[in-house]
């Protein structure tokens, strides 16, 4: 799991969007919603409506999403501004407390702000009795509403209940909710909700999956994920259960009808990898040397491959057409190449060399 993560971070950090990690859990009772409300307006702030007009934008600033990225600090206060787009000139700003560096902090539609956020935590323990993960809805107007819990630890004997995994994803178009159910249990679920009722409109368990081709299925993940452009469809990827770096298959859930499609990914597939959800088109490696986190040992794996002349190839692949593309290639088994995809058929990486350069799909 942790080198997952750290492979997160860099894509995230480049991609410049938020970092997910997840929780495990022993039951799954029944979800319960509140209204609970609260303003988190700057002072000395024009007032703004509940949803963007055509002309606005909303984010928050760069530093903070680094600083987020990189964990630090384990709990913080976003600063959410809404801006023009023709002048980029700061309209309105709205504070958000309590989020946590290590969830997906905050999601962005036309009438809302989603963000995961954390309470009752300690300096002594991870999880303490009454610590627990909601998520939350805050509309432009900086009014803020807790919609349901993710995750909590109820009573004193350090009970887990683990609802959802404390990641999700809004779909384009502000229609769906898509959530990764009891993450790691034996009724974990891909679960995709109505954004406005937050009814389930679409349940498909791991278990219906597993049993089909059990070869491309592991834990549900949202890393080499997301949602088309168009929102219609979602794509989870699945972890290795043996090792939770690396992704082994993929499923593709159509809105339109709520059927589903199994993909196995190439090897070696990892969560730093990049995806598009738009053409189905995954990089990946070839000879990639099991992170270490341990300098020496990583030179080893260095020395041992320029010894043997072996060689790291760095691909795309698409998973609906099946073709396979040579990006680039390095001696070096430990190497990250950084990719992050600038449209559908264009993907940018840094080679060896260091020097940033792009890839162009042919046909595409």
């Amino acid at each position: 799991m942790q080198k997952k993560i750290i492979l997160w971070n860099c894509a995230i950090v480049l991609a410049v969007i938020g970092v997910g990690y997840f929780v495990s859990a022993k039951k799954f009772p029944a979800v319960t919603s509140s209204n609970t409300s609260t303003s988190s307006v700057v002072q000395n702030t024009p007032s703004h409506g509940p949803c963007l007009a055509d002309n606005e934008y909303a984010d928050f600033p760069l530093s903070e999403k680094k600083r987020i990225a990189f964990n630090t600090p384990t709990s913080s206060t976003i600063d959410v501004y809404v801006a023009d787009k023709g002048t980029n000139k700061t309209i309105f700003t709205f504070q958000i407390k309590d989020i946590n560096s290590s969830f997906y902090p905050i999601q962005f539609s036309t009438c809302g702000v989603y963000v995961l956020r954390e309470f009752g935590q300690d300096t002594q323990h991870s999880f303490p009795v009454g610590y627990h993960v909601d998520l939350w809805k805050y509309d432009y107007s900086g009014n803020g509403t807790k919609l349901f819990t993710m995750f909590e630890e109820i009573g004193t004997n350090y009970k887990t209940f683990n609802y959802y995994s404390p990641a999700f994803l809004i779909d384009p178009t502000s229609h769906y909710l898509a959530l990764d159910r009891g993450y790691q249990q034996s009724n974990e679920a891909l679960v995709v909700k109505d954004l406005a009722s937050l009814k389930d409109l679409f349940s498909l368990p791991l278990s219906e999956l597993a049993n089909q081709v059990p070869n491309v299925v592991g834990f549900f993940d949202f890393v080499n994920g997301g949602w088309s452009k168009d929102g219609r469809y979602i794509w989870y990827d699945f972890d290795d259960p043996a090792d939770p770096a690396d992704v082994i298959g993929f499923v593709r859930v159509d809105t339109n009808d709520w059927s589903y499609e199994l993909f196995e990914a190439p090897l070696v597939t990892m969560g730093g990898d990049a995806f598009n959800p738009d053409t189905g088109m995954t990089t990946y490696s070839t000879n990639v040397a099991p992170w270490t986190g341990d300098a020496l040992t990583d030179q080893q794996y260095r020395d041992e491959a320029i010894r043997s002349g072996q060689v790291t190839s760095f691909y795309i692949y698409n998973l609906l057409t099946k073709k396979n593309y040579l990006v680039a290639t390095t001696t070096d088994p430990t190497y990250y190449f950084q990719p992050q995809w600038l449209s559908d058929s264009l993907l940018q990486y840094i080679p060896a060399s260091g020097v940033t350069s792009t890839f162009t799909v042919p046909g595409n």
